[in-house]
């Protein structure tokens, strides 16, 4: 039974390897998920209810009842290096909590050139999960769960154009087209899970083996939302550079105040003090409801027989094999919405003109950026509001599909996800992991991970935790290697586990 376990296990693994190229991973909720970049097999307790629901019936303890308090993670795209990680959450909340509107600085040729690298588009994301407190119970015939949840990412790509324009003067026949677009979104959710062991099946088939199933149904509330295009075009007739833009702006909540004070006064700082705050997103702006929904299939290996009738022992030894489908569902829009659009705009300068200021995508910043550019601000003054009934935002629905092979102190998975509506403006797809916990002492997990992102540019997780049966703690990090002069490992995740108390 182990042998051929074994075989199923690591012909999944290759199936997972060779099913497509990787997309950048953003799992942060949780210490296992940074560490192991996923879980949907091996994830059990509070750290199952939004990543597998059906997992709430694994039993990694014999005490039933599961109180947290506190688990979170932030994401930043580029990273810090590992000698300044404990500067990585400060920076991830300054892109969430709207305190200031600094002036931007000078972006020099070096930093242009570390953003864009050889390419001609920069992507940034920052992202963060809290899950302040949730509580789970479990038992023979169904578990359950209920938990608090605060989530955010903030997202934009703009082209090299904006910084160079030498292309256009190299040859200028093809228009030259500079654009930045930007997304934002915070939201707030209640999730009341169960889980259950689906009898009619497990009744087909001899043994131990066990199929869960579990659902997660959720109430949303929105913050801030935006989403902003620009697009700026230049095209050489009768020897002068004719321009045009195109703005699109849609707005919820604050972030449309403040458009609105923008377009009316032309004062970012003023339109910002009046109308962002550090409480902004606490605002609600838009309700929603959404759905995780998962089925863990396990057989057990060996002499486990944790999983027979009316069995108070946690598994031990089995194979598991998990699909999950996450945030499937959609927040209504209804606090102070708005579509905005630009007419169309014709200016004529001699020549391309320039611009180095440095945007860093935080709250408030994109929309101030273009007001500052004399040669773009004009947009904001043909700005006008279209349409201000409420809109619907889907959420970034995942497919996860896994396996874990767990023999006692030794666990390994491969997670294989797939995106369908990403808000980061990188291109849906496929993105795995393969990650494994080891526990040389019983009370010392000790985790790690490799990823494929999509650059094909190693990636790795870490973690570690303390598990003295009542109380358990954790934490981990996401690394990745930058090569050329600046070659140094950076971070750009880290999750916590402040407490978890089983009784």
């Amino acid at each position: 039974m182990f042998i051929r376990a074994i075989i199923l296990f690591l012909c999944h693994i290759i199936l997972a390897m060779t099913a497509g190229e990787a997309a950048r991973a953003q799992m942060i909720a949780t210490p296992s998920q940074v560490a192991l970049g996923g879980g949907v097999a091996y994830s059990s307790g509070l750290s199952a209810h939004f990543n597998n629901p059906a997992n709430l019936m694994i039993r990694e303890d014999h005490r039933r009842h599961e109180i947290t308090w506190g688990i979170g993670g932030v994401h930043h795209g580029t990273g810090v290096p590992v000698r300044n990680t404990g500067n990585l959450p400060g920076n991830v909340r300054s892109y969430f909590v709207p305190d200031d509107l600094n002036t931007p600085g000078v972006i020099t040729d070096a930093e242009r050139e570390r953003m864009f690298h050889g390419s001609d588009r920069y992507y940034q994301t920052q992202s963060y999960e809290i899950i302040p407190v949730g509580y789970t119970w479990s038992g023979n015939q169904r578990a359950r769960s209920v938990a608090l949840r605060s989530r955010g990412i903030t997202s934009f790509e703009m082209n090299r154009n904006w910084y160079d324009s030498g292309a256009a003067v190299d040859d200028p026949e093809p228009p030259f087209v500079r654009f930045v677009n930007e997304n934002y979104q915070v939201y707030h959710e209640v999730s009341f899970a169960v889980a259950r062991e689906v009898t009619m099946l497990n009744q087909w088939h001899s043994g131990l083996n066990t199929l869960y199933i579990g659902l997660a149904p959720k109430v949303l509330f929105g913050g801030m939302y935006s989403q902003v295009r620009y697009r700026s075009e230049y095209e050489i007739i009768d020897g002068a550079w004719q321009n045009s833009g195109d703005l699109e702006v849609l707005t919820a909540g604050n972030m449309n105040g403040y458009l609105e004070s923008l377009i009316s006064s032309g004062n970012a700082q003023q339109a910002f003090r009046e109308h962002l705050s550090p409480s902004s997103n606490l605002n609600t702006s838009g309700l929603g409801i959404g759905l995780d929904a998962g089925l863990t299939y396990i057989i057990p290996l060996g002499d486990d027989i944790s999983l027979s009738p009316h069995s108070q022992e946690p598994l031990r030894k089995s194979l598991r094999f998990s699909v999950a489908l996450t945030d499937l569902g959609a927040i209504r829009y209804t606090g102070s919405p708005g579509e905005w659009y630009t007419q169309m705009i014709i200016r004529t300068y001699p020549e391309i003109p320039g611009n180095s200021a440095r945007f860093e995508g935080k709250p408030g910043e994109l929309l101030r950026y273009i007001n500052d550019d004399s040669a773009e601000d004009s947009v904001l003054d043909n700005l006008g509001l279209v349409d201000d009934s409420p809109f619907f935002v889907q959420l970034p629905t995942e497919l996860h599909v896994g396996s874990a092979l767990q023999y006692d102190w030794f666990t390994s998975m491969v997670d294989l996800n797939y995106r369908f509506n990403s808000p980061d403006f990188r291109t849906d797809g496929w993105r795995i992991s393969v990650g494994s916990e080891i526990r040389l002492i019983p009370y010392l997990p000790l985790r790690g991970s490799v990823q494929l992102n999509p650059d094909r540019k190693l990636a790795v997780g870490a973690g570690a935790g303390l598990d003295i049966g009542i109380v358990r703690a954790s934490g981990a990090v996401r690394l990745f290697h930058t090569e050329g002069k600046a070659s140094q490992w950076h971070v750009n995740s880290i999750s916590a586990l402040s407490l978890q108390v089983r009784f």
